[in-house]
This record gives C-alpha cells, structure tokens and sequence, in this order.
C-alpha cells in the first residue's frame, strides 16, 4: 500500500484532507505531520513507502520547498495548495522542477481525490521505469567514459534514458561530468568565480556565452513597456543563463546578475563544441538537460500568463465594483438635495390645486360674453404667459397710477396683472374694488396653473436625469450630443448650485462616438469636487470648444471653479488610487478622479489640470469626436 505524507500547520484542514480522502483508503494509506521537523523526520523514516507529499505552500517554520529539494522526495510527487499563493515562490518552484501540481484552496473533494489518483498513477509509472534503469546501469558516471556512440539509435536510447532522472539527479551529472572533463585540461578558463552583483547577459545586448551554474544564484531581470527593471527569477544550480540566446545568436532576452558568489562554467560556440566532441557521451544528457530548461522556462511563461489572464480578470471586476461604489457614493449625497428640491415644486402643485377647487366655481358662474368676462380671460391668459416684473419696475408703475387710483394696494395689484393701463368694467353692481379683486382671482388661476406646468415639468427633468443617471451604457457606444449630458448633469445639482453663478459658454459640436453615461460621471465628479471645495459658493464656469481641424477632429470640455486651487505637489496625486483631498466632513474614496482618467483614457482622450492658489481649478478634458478604440453603434449598423 503507498502512503501520501499530508503536511499542514492547520490541524482542521488536516482531519478535512483526511475526510475528503477516505474514498482511496482502501488503496493509499494517509500519515499527517503539522510542522517542517515533523515532516522531514517521517520522510527519513519512511521514505521506500511515501509516493505523494500533499503540503501547504507556507507553515508555521517555513516554507514547503525545504522539505522538496531533500533527494529522498526526487520521485516522490509532490503537491503544493494555497489559497492566496506566493507567485514568486511558485514561479521559482516551476522553474526548478520541485512540484508536481498546484492546487488553489477552496477545492472540492472530487477535485483532490481525481488529482491525488492522476499524481499516484505518474508515480507508479516513474518509480517502475526508475527501477528498471537502475537495474541496468550501475554507475550513472561510468557511461561518460566510454567511447564515442557507435549508432545514432545508440544516442537515441541513451537520450530517452536520462530523461527518466529527475533534475536535480540530471544536474548532478551534468556538473560532474563537465569537472571531469575540465580537470584534464581548462585552457580557455571555463571554470569562472564571480562576486554578487556581476553582470552575467545584458537584455538587449548580443550573447555569446552558455553560462552553466555550478553553484550560487543568478537573478533575471527585464524592462517592463514603462522602461522600469522588474524581477523575473532566479536561477540556481543546476540551470542555465543565456541558453537561447547562446543557440539563435539573437540579443539576450533578459539581464542575468549574480546574488551571492557564484561559480559558472562560460563557454563559446568554439568551447562547446570542443567539449562536446572530447567526450560524445556527454552530448545526452546535457542536451537533456538544456531542453529541461528551456522547458521550465516555458512553463513559467504559461504559468505567469495565465496568472496574468487571472489578474486582469480580477481587476476588471474590482475596477467595475469600485465604479458601482462610486456612482452610489454620489447618488446618496445627492438624494438629500434631489429630495428636497422635488418636495418645493410638489408642495407648490399641492397648494395651487388646493387653491383652483375654490375658485374654479365661481370663475365659471359669470357670464363669458360680457366685457369683463372677456378682460378676466385676458387675465387668466397673461397669468398664464406673463413674465414676472422686476421688484423696482412694479414700484416705479405703483407709483405712476396711485395719481388714479388712490389706492396703494389696488394700484400694486393692476400693475402685477399688467392692467394698469386699462379700463377696469364694473358690471352687476360691483364697485371698483370688488372687480380688481375678481380680476386678480382670474390672475392668480392663470399663475398657479403656469407655475404648476413649470413645477411638474421640473419634477419631470429631476427624475429623468436621474434614471438616466443610475442606468448602463450600451456595450457600443453612440453618437452623443455632450451639451445634453452637461445639462442633465447640472440638473442633478440644482439645489447644490443654487449659491453659484453658474457660465455656461458653449460653442457649436458634433457629436461624439462615447458611452455618455459614463462621461456623465466624469462631469458628476469634477462638478461635486468643485461644490466641496468651494464651501457650496463661488462662481463655476462649463465652457465647450470645437477642435475640427486638429490631425484628429477633438472636442475640449473645460470645468473650471474659482476655489483655493490645488497646490503644485498634490496635482500629481490626485489621479491616483485611494488619494483625496476632501476636507473633514466632506466624503471621500479617493477614486472618483482615478475612475474619471480610466473613463476618458477608455474614450482615447485625456484629462488635465490647471490650478492657481486662491485663483481657480480647472479641468480640461479633449475626446476625439470619432473613436476608433471603441465599438460604435454606428459603425455596427453600417458593417451589417
């Protein structure tokens, strides 16, 4: 019976491994250990019998690549879980051939018992294969002193017989073998000694060397597309640098630096060949050997790709989370004011219609055809059209007709109803008093009827803007008027803006390829960053400007605040995640802006900032009028 070796410093995870594995008892034996000295100890012990090592990428004493690199786990398979890996540690555990498999925790039991199965069928097959070899060749060294292959089906046998060992086993060989060979004669000084920090390959540079680690580590390093060095690996006894840019002659690919002292074997195409040709049996395995490790390299690149893939996936999804809090972020500040400002126009609609019901009775009792039933409806009607007088206006045409009418208030009361230039009739016993009155009910009928059109269309605007506000853009995006998005915008904001002068100079657009829902929260958020930093006071300034003949037709918004600026050093942050320079008592993430460059960069546009202290902020965000970069809705209905 084969035994699997569980190592975990979490003794529930343990007993549920344990659990999960009881389906394979009847076959595989199950032996636990909670720390790196337990483990080590059972594998000395019990070393003939372990076929699979199933441990926790950290514990509590360490890692588990200690326990791997002992040579009594060479044939062992070997599986690392976590639920948050290290992705260095994992890369260099690909590179190096130590594991088998990585699993990522929480996994289902179907999943462990399959993988474990799969892991222990490899193993039978390694370890038979294994033995077999064994069997037949006595001495792994002995082969390396034998003359030259008398066949190529001899070399081919004897290649697929090293590909059996592991890579450690393989290195080993290797090493040995080429000491051998230079303990004879090393003419050319293959055999080099370097301090840490020696540049081995340069990235770009041409390579002309193989350079075979004996002993110590090599760390890659290579420009990412922002110009800055990044870590790749590390190389360590046992692999190569400069494998394939040595074979193709083409620049070396990274820069290679040693991290502590470090012993290589340096050789040229000349050298190579020199040693190859001394001792042909050498030729197997260290082909073997080169292949390894440029499969290992390969490896590593799937591995980071789809790491990458991962990532990115991970980061839409936080990207488009962090988009949704911030849009509800702005939507409750705004609930407060949107609230109130819908309750003044549905109060007034209330109070008016309350007022209609009484008067509407006695409006309609009189008769239409007389003189003034046809001056009342001309009242109703100006009430309805009239444009408010000015407050000075209204005193200077009291003034001018209490010459006739001596009444202060009856006089204000013509000249609001703009009849103070015309004959009041007085009919069915009505004094004069009695048929201004009458008139002005007629007035005020028309008045609450406008101011209630006014409120419901207002009431109607508000909710508009904010559905709109609260939807999805298409996944295409459309041909958008941006003055309807700046408007509807403004609308949100109303009450916000009530203390502000607000100018507006647009100039004449086309209309641009965009999600406008999206450039809406642009505006949403500059506009709100403006109200907070200008204590709910000042003056803002929306300007647009049509760039047609640019290399490519662009439009300018400009939001612009007279606030007190945003200092120099602090400009360079604002864009930046988690960053803010909301005042206490103000809310604040730190993305909005962050949120507003990835929306305009999305569009293929860019976002500036001009600021004087104490003068003015000011935004200036270009777009291309047509994007190529993203789907058009336009451009879908003419390619179909």
């Amino acid at each position: 019976m084969l035994t699997i070796l569980c190592v975990d410093s979490d003794s529930q995870r343990l007993a549920q491994i344990k659990q999960d594995l009881l389906p394979l008892s009847a076959r595989l034996s199950v032996i636990e250990a909670t720390n790196l000295q337990q483990a080590e100890q059972l594998i000395l012990q019990s070393s003939q019998d372990i076929a699979l090592i199933l441990c926790a990428q950290t514990l509590n004493d360490g890692d588990a690549i200690s326990i791997f690199k002992r040579s009594q786990c060479n044939l062992m398979r070997k599986i690392i879980y976590a639920a948050n890996p290290c992705v260095k540690l994992l890369t260099d555990c690909i590179n190096q051939g130590h594991i088998d498999y990585f699993l990522q925790l929480p996994y289902q039991a179907q999943e462990l018992t399959h993988i474990v199965q799969t892991q222990m069928s490899s193993y039978k097959i390694n370890h038979q294969q294994h033995s077999q070899l064994h069997s037949s060749i006595v001495d792994k060294t002995c082969l390396l002193d034998k003359p030259e292959l008398s066949s190529p089906s001899d070399f081919q046998d004897r290649f697929l017989d090293y590909s059996l060992y592991s890579d450690s086993e393989l290195s080993n060989l290797v090493i040995k073998s080429l000491y051998k060979v230079l303990e004879e004669k090393d003419e050319h000084n293959v055999r080099r000694r370097y301090r840490a920090n020696h540049l081995l390959t340069r990235e770009g540079e041409k390579n002309r060397f193989l350079w075979f680690i004996t002993e110590g580590e090599v760390l890659l390093k290579k420009r990412n597309a922002q110009g800055e060095t990044q870590d790749i690996t590390i190389m360590q006894a046992g692999t190569m640098v400069g494998g394939m840019s040595f074979l193709t002659e083409e620049a070396a690919f990274s820069t290679g630096i040693t991290l502590v002292k470090t012993e290589v074997l340096k050789v040229d195409n000349a050298i190579f060949s020199q040693i190859m040709q001394s001792n042909s049996a050498l030729l197997a395995p260290f082909t073997n050997l080169l292949l390894r490790n440029f499969n290992r390299r390969l490896q590593h690149s799937i591995s980071t790709e789809l790491a990458l893939q991962e990532t990115l996936q991970s980061l839409d999804a936080a990207h488009n989370q962090l988009v949704e809090s911030e849009k509800m972020a702005v939507l409750g500040q705004l609930v407060a004011g949107v609230a109130h400002e819908l309750n003044n126009p549905v109060a007034a609609i209330l109070r008016g219609s309350d007022t209609l019901i009484t008067h509407i009775s006695t409006l309609l009792s009189y008769d239409t055809k007389s003189e003034f039933s046809l001056l009342a409806q001309k009242t109703l009607q100006q009430g309805l059209t009239l444009i408010p007088l000015s407050t000075s206006e209204v005193r200077q045409r009291t003034k001018k007709l209490l010459a006739t009418v001596k009444d202060k208030k009856l006089a204000k009361q013509l000249v609001n109803m703009n009849l103070d230039g015309v004959n009041i009739p007085q009919e069915n016993n009505r004094n004069f008093q009695e048929s201004v009155s009458l008139l002005s009910k007629y007035h005020q009928a028309g008045t609450i009827l406008r101011n209630s059109n006014a409120c419901a269309a207002r009431i109607a605007d508000l909710v508009k803007s904010l559905k709109h506000y609260a939807g999805q853009d298409s996944e295409k995006c459309a041909p958008t008027n941006i003055h309807e998005g700046l408007e509807e915008t403004l609308i949100i904001f109303e009450n916000k803006l009530k203390h502000y002068k607000v100018i507006k100079e647009y100039q004449q657009l086309p209309q641009i390829d965009c999600h406008p829902i999206e450039l809406e929260q642009v505006w949403t958020n500059i506009i709100s960053n403006a109200i907070d930093a200008t204590d709910s006071k000042g003056t803002l300034k929306i300007s647009t400007i049509n760039l047609p003949y640019d290399e490519t037709p662009s439009i300018q918004i400009i939001i612009e605040d007279d606030g007190p600026g945003i200092p120099e050093h602090t400009r360079a942050k604002i864009f930046e995640l988690n960053y803010t320079t909301k005042r206490e008592g103000n809310f604040g993430l730190g993305i909005g802006l962050t949120i507003c460059s990835q929306i305009i960069k999305r569009h293929n546009g860019f976002i500036e900032i001009e600021s004087e202290t104490d003068q003015f902020t000011r935004f200036i965000i270009t777009l291309p009028v047509f994007n190529p970069y993203i789907e058009s809705e336009n451009l879908s209905l003419r390619t179909n």
